[in-house]
């Protein structure tokens, strides 16, 4: 504790005893000055560009650069922090494929579908779009385009990465077939 504060007016006001009330003198010479063109920037806790110049017509003693950067700024804005490049790589197309459903679409096509399910082969990145009428044909639609793969390409699907959904649980044919089911983290659609 470094002392006690009592309240004054509405404002507290710190009060030292005699003991605690010593002072240090800091010099620093490798200490980074702030330019003179984000002191105010700083000291108005990063106020935007726009507010800084509507300050500066009031008070021509703060300065204002439209054309700095500002790294805290820039990254006080971000939700997340930057998430690294994988180093997850598979060997052979057809190892590993992605799957998501995205819909109900607002407008219909012409033969009704609402729903389409994408199929990307981590590999080649090659992408397969299947058109459906509802949810319920995720499975079926998987099912035989893993058959396809096997039949077409001569290939073994290794394993498939999905969302949570639960259109995609199908433990017992992911067995049969040695498939292993990734799920990606909630919330990440990274």
């Amino acid at each position: 504790m470094i002392g006690s504060a009592e309240m004054f007016e509405g404002l507290y006001h710190l009060v030292f005893d005699a003991k605690h009330a010593s002072c240090s003198n800091v010099q620093a010479t490798d200490t980074q000055i702030l330019p003179e063109e984000a002191l105010w920037h700083f000291r108005l806790g990063h106020l935007s560009i726009s507010r800084m110049i509507s300050l500066n017509s009031e008070f021509p003693f703060i300065f204002v650069d439209p054309k700095a950067v500002c790294d805290v700024c820039h990254y006080a804005r971000h939700k997340k922090l930057p998430y690294n490049a994988s180093l997850n790589k598979v060997d052979s197309p057809y190892e590993l494929i992605h799957f998501d459903i995205w819909g109900p679409i607002s407008i219909q096509s012409i033969h009704g579908h609402s729903y389409f399910l994408t199929a990307v082969d981590d590999f080649s990145h090659f992408t397969w779009i299947i058109l459906l009428k509802s949810k319920g044909e995720v499975r079926h639609y998987i099912q035989d385009f893993i058959k396809l793969i096997e039949n077409q390409h001569n290939a073994r699907v290794k394993a498939i990465r999905t969302n949570n959904g639960p259109e995609f649980a199908m433990s017992q044919f992911y067995a049969s077939k040695g498939i292993v089911h990734q799920t990606s983290c909630v919330e990440s659609p990274q």
